[in-house]
């Protein structure tokens, strides 16, 4: 082992000890969802109130781990968390057909956002790992295995099952809607076993009522939550920059209080409207493209399309730019750019403010799409012209048969 490697390894196994201390001493997010889950093990009864925003399916998933102290199981969820960011250099080699080293630009501009995910014991580096292995399925002709990888990610949270959007804009099969359907049988079947048929019910109809009531944009502003600088969900940043909130002001907010809430919110469906027809056209325009590089845009359209249509975007919700950053790969000074814009963008409180992370996924959503309308197929490959002197020897060999031998 090289001394590179073995300092990489310490490295490595330093942070990983930290992460699993933070989590087991519930210094991260992780225990949110694990309390949920161990309250569900202990009475058999599900606690949406404790946990809302992850879907109940993820309260029954987990709990199995939950049985367990919470430190030897924030050291199995972060295994498993360690494991997927591990994959996925191999899992986008895949994908896109780049190699480790060509994939670096890429993850100098992602790799905070994992590094952030991992501390915070988060879902989303799973997740995506989830549906990059999904979609690699589908590139594979696995359109089943494909549609239940990505539901199992909407099983552990609700977003990634947009990229069900994705499978459909690229499979060419009528299997991808009874594997839909399975999923979703599969996945209140795991929430009846756990609690009953009654009781699930009763927890989904809970969960709907609130997300519907109470986790809206307007909701969040109405009652003054999330509207802090770390969280960049495009509805909050035009919010919180336009936007007449009175009296209370976010600190190191830039807020100019130009436009009544109401236009915010209607400038919000604009935005994702547009983004949601340039996806419609896109995903027309590469119907036929060529397979691996149309399913890796789409897949990066979708994940920019998923941003911008939540109402709560904390800083690592942005991993999700991975396929984006991926595709565009080839665009070695932009992503060198972005990722040095979105490092400094992290380390100024007002900038996270006006939604750095934010603008710089809706400018990779414009190159991505322009790169597909402009070139479906990718750049056309340059041809190696090889000049001889006369005919070539081994094509007369081929046409006259072997030549004697030149002393």
């Amino acid at each position: 082992m090289t001394r590179r490697r073995l300092l990489a390894t310490i490295g490595l196994a330093l942070f990983f000890t930290y992460v699993v201390l933070r989590s087991a001493q519930r210094g991260n997010d992780f225990k949110y969802p694990y309390l949920a889950a161990q309250a569900l093990w202990r009475t058999s009864r599900l606690h949406v109130s404790a946990q809302p925003r992850y879907p109940v399916s993820f309260h029954v998933l987990l709990s199995p781990l939950a049985s367990l102290p919470i430190g030897l199981a924030s050291t199995v969820w972060a295994v498993l968390s360690f494991a997927a960011v591990g994959a996925l250099p191999r899992i986008f080699e895949r994908l896109s057909g780049l190699t480790l080293r060509q994939q670096a630009p890429a993850w100098f501009v992602v790799l905070p956002f994992f590094i952030d995910a991992l501390v915070l014991g988060q879902s989303d580096p799973i997740n995506v790992c989830l549906v990059a292995l999904g979609l690699r399925a589908l590139l594979q002709k696995k359109a089943m295995t494909s549609v239940g990888l990505v539901g199992l990610a909407g099983l552990i949270k609700i977003l990634p099952i947009l990229h069900w959007a994705t499978i459909i804009a690229r499979a060419r099969t009528w299997r991808v809607w009874p594997a839909m359907a399975l999923t979703i049988t599969l996945g209140l079947g795991v929430i009846v076993v756990a609690v009953g048929w009654s009781s699930a019910l009763a927890a989904i109809r809970e969960q709907a009522v609130w997300l519907s009531s109470a986790e809206k944009p307007w909701h969040l502003v109405a009652r003054h939550a999330d509207l802090r600088v770390n969280n960049e969900s495009l509805p909050i940043v035009l919010a919180r920059t336009f936007g007449d909130l009175g009296a209370n002001q976010p600190l190191h907010a830039l807020s100019l209080g130009i436009l009544s809430l109401s236009r915010i919110w209607l400038l919000w469906g604009l935005v994702l409207a547009g983004l949601v027809m340039a996806w419609i056209v896109i995903a027309q325009k590469t119907r036929t493209a060529e397979p691996q590089r149309a399913t890796l845009g789409m897949f990066a359209l979708t994940s920019i399309v998923m941003l911008a249509s939540t109402p709560i975007c904390w800083h690592h919700y942005f991993l999700w730019l991975s396929p984006a950053v991926i595709f565009l790969a080839p665009r070695r000074r932009l992503l060198w750019a972005c990722g040095s814009l979105s490092l400094v963008g992290t380390a100024l409180p007002v900038a996270r403010g006006l939604g750095c992370h934010m603008l710089i996924a809706l400018g990779l959503f414009t190159v991505v799409a322009y790169d597909l309308l402009r070139r479906p197929d990718g750049p056309p490959q340059q041809a190696t012209t090889i000049e001889f002197d006369g005919l070539p020897e081994f094509a007369l060999r081929t046409s006259i048969g072997a030549l004697p031998r030149r002393d």
